[in-house]
């Protein structure tokens, strides 16, 4: 059979493929039904009957074995092709939990064939095979048992907001903060964020431990306004703004900006005190996200992209999205003494955005000189080691 062509047309009764053929396609089953079989003493057992809309043969194609049963047309069919290619290709892309649950799936459905005379092995599978274990599994279980560890640390009020402050590069004022989440493991000390960042940002856990990061964001906010008013300081406390990392998920959920507003009221607070951050990765959330974003632009909070220049930016972003800060990662910052495209680079995101109306600020900056030419450049604001590591709430309101 062409597997080159786009769809095929069986007639009635006529076989598509044999057990113990060689997988090439799947099929996706556009007109008609199918019988799926297998033969046992030269007798029909049948397994199923699939119709239009259905996918049939793809098992092959995944775990690099023979064909495990026969495909029979019961009707004139028409079969839209689907290439070992495409199927592999995203197979190999997917999560490693996803393709773990496949493994197994796979390994419970051919377990009768695995010993049979020439049969390839189920560790034949082409999946992404990286991580501990021949076939990954151990990177995948290590990933489950890592998500049910974060869930119960969240459970146990293990984490905790540490605060960075962002400051005028031109006096050295404390303008604001970024709220970090932080892990404070009892077994282990603190957790590296990289270890568990993402994997929250990836899974449902998202959305309460991002409301609890607005709530516990807000609450300080609230504790750092009055600390300095109480020290005479009510200039400060009144453009202080604390910056809030939200990932695409919170801001595609249908009750965040509600959410974010009756915790915004709760503690008494100004839409112009909050910044919502987030990457630029967020446009690939298409209208949901902008909608998102112009609800909480119209009322009053601050939006700032972070690590911009470093993923999927584009100009068209900026025309579109309601942003107030742009944030230069710190890979641009490092490079910004000693390499000229690099400080071009910084130079021309900085023009750009002023010619935009939007603030810079320049983070990971780690030295004077770094401060230096990225305010001779035009940077406002800046965040990093040279002004402070993330602390934890008491020592922040110690810096202020």
């Amino acid at each position: 059979m062409n597997s080159a062509a786009q769809s095929v047309d069986i007639h009635k009764d006529q076989i598509i493929f044999s057990e113990g053929d060689a997988g090439d396609c799947a099929y996706i089953i556009e007109k008609g039904r199918v019988l799926i079989y297998i033969t046992k003493d030269k007798e029909e057992i049948p397994l199923t009957i699939l119709g239009e809309g259905e996918i049939f043969g793809e098992m092959a194609l995944i775990d690099n074995q023979n064909r495990s049963a026969s495909v029979r047309a019961l009707e004139d069919v028409r079969l839209a092709i689907v290439t070992k290619q495409q199927v592999l290709e995203r197979v190999s892309t997917a999560d490693k939990v996803v393709q773990l649950l496949m493994r197994v799936l796979l390994k419970r459905l051919r377990r009768k064939n695995i010993n049979t005379p020439g049969g390839a092995k189920v560790a034949d599978v082409e999946f992404d095979n990286s991580g501990a274990g021949d076939d990954g599994t151990q990177s995948a279980l290590d990933q489950i048992k890592l998500e049910n560890q974060i869930f119960q640390a969240f459970q146990n009020k293990e984490f905790e907001l540490f605060y960075q402050p962002i400051v005028n590069l031109k006096n050295k004022q404390i303008t604001g903060c970024e709220a970090l989440l932080r892990w404070n493991s009892p077994l282990h000390g603190l957790v590296s964020p990289n270890l568990f960042i993402d994997v929250i940002e990836n899974s449902s856990m998202v959305i309460p431990i991002g409301h609890w990061i607005i709530n516990q964001a807000l609450k300080d906010l609230r504790t750092i306004q009055d600390q300095l008013r109480l020290n005479k300081k009510d200039k400060m406390a009144d453009d202080f703004m604390m910056s809030i990392n939200i990932s695409g998920r919170q801001f595609t959920h249908s009750d965040f900006v509600n959410n974010l507003e009756d915790l915004r009221e709760k503690h008494d607070l100004q839409t112009k005190n909050i910044k919502l951050e987030m990457t630029e990765r967020i446009m690939m959330d298409g209208a949901i996200a902008l909608e998102a974003l112009n609800q909480c632009r119209n009322q009053g909070y601050a939006i700032s992209i972070d690590d911009f220049g470093t993923g999927f930016s584009s100009l068209q972003y900026l025309t579109q999205m309601p942003i107030s800060f742009l944030k230069i990662d710190r890979c641009f910052v490092m490079k910004v003494l000693t390499d000229p495209k690099s400080k071009a680079v910084v130079s021309s995101i900085i023009h750009l955005a002023h010619a935009m109306g939007i603030e810079i600020i320049a983070e990971g900056i780690e030295n004077n000189e770094e401060s230096l030419v990225l305010e001779t450049l035009g940077a406002r604001y800046g965040q990093g080691y040279l002004f402070s590591k993330p602390v934890d709430m008491g020592r922040f309101l110690k810096l202020i």
